[in-house]
């Protein structure tokens, strides 16, 4: 938008409705035209006049182009964060998603089960690596099944003594959401790790911990930083060190 271009055209009343709607980009895409006209104090006629001048068909139009210039913008911004910058974003916000008596459940819940099995899928199976050698450090009992083949046999091994910990950045992954809906109905306990969102996985299970991601598609960019999911891991051992 040309803000210049005409401006001298305007008339008072239009150039202080201009420079409200460039103070309120961000507010206005959800704004009608009858609250921008009370907000500057003039007649709905004026916003569309100013709308005319500024080359839109009407406020509609130029409601839209400026909500689209603002998402420009806010892309232009996220992309010139330094990669040290968004990863730290992505831990504060991990932190923020969990709270102690969350994690002191989850915790409770894998120190107490007879055993302990773990499962994840393509690029979060090195979280589950993780996890696992750190239970088995830790004297804990844990089983992680990595082998595709085994994602549903495994569940005729477990009882309702058991807890299942499931890691998925979706929570929809469909070999892990079927596994999940075997483990409830033989009883046993079913922990989720996903990323903060609604999801089939998060529906199944007892307790659910949440690592923040900005994007949690894999289908289209499977090289999504687990970064989060590694922290709540990380969250969860401490908190089960404090309970041995």
């Amino acid at each position: 938008m040309n803000i210049m271009e005409g401006y001298e055209n305007l008339t008072k009343s239009e150039r202080r409705v201009l420079a409200y709607v460039m103070e309120h980009k961000q507010q206005l895409p959800l704004m009608n035209i009858d609250e921008v006209a009370a907000s500057t104090f003039v007649s709905k006629t004026v916003v569309i006049n100013l709308a005319h001048k500024l080359g839109f068909s009407g406020y509609r139009e130029m409601k839209f182009h400026l909500k689209v210039e603002v998402a420009k913008q806010q892309a232009v911004q996220q992309e010139t964060k330094s990669v040290k910058d968004q990863l730290r974003g992505v831990i504060d916000k991990s932190f923020a998603l969990l709270d102690e008596q969350t994690l002191m459940d989850a915790a409770l819940q894998i120190v107490q089960a007879n055993n302990v099995f773990i499962m994840a899928r393509g690029l979060s199976k090195p979280v589950a690596y993780y996890l696992e050698h750190v239970l088995l450090a830790l004297g804990i009992h844990c089983f992680f099944i990595d082998d595709y083949n085994l994602s549903d046999s495994f569940t005729n091994l477990v009882t309702k003594n058991d807890t299942v910990l499931y890691i998925s950045l979706s929570g929809n992954t469909p070999k892990i959401v079927s596994s999940a809906q075997m483990v409830q109905m033989k009883g046993a306990h079913i922990i989720s790790l996903t990323s903060f969102n609604s999801n089939k996985l998060a529906a199944l299970a007892d307790k659910n911990l949440f690592g923040y991601t900005p994007v949690d598609n894999t289908k289209s960019d499977d090289s999504i930083p687990r970064i989060g999911l590694f922290v709540v891991i990380d969250l969860l051992v401490g908190t089960i060190k404090q309970i041995l």
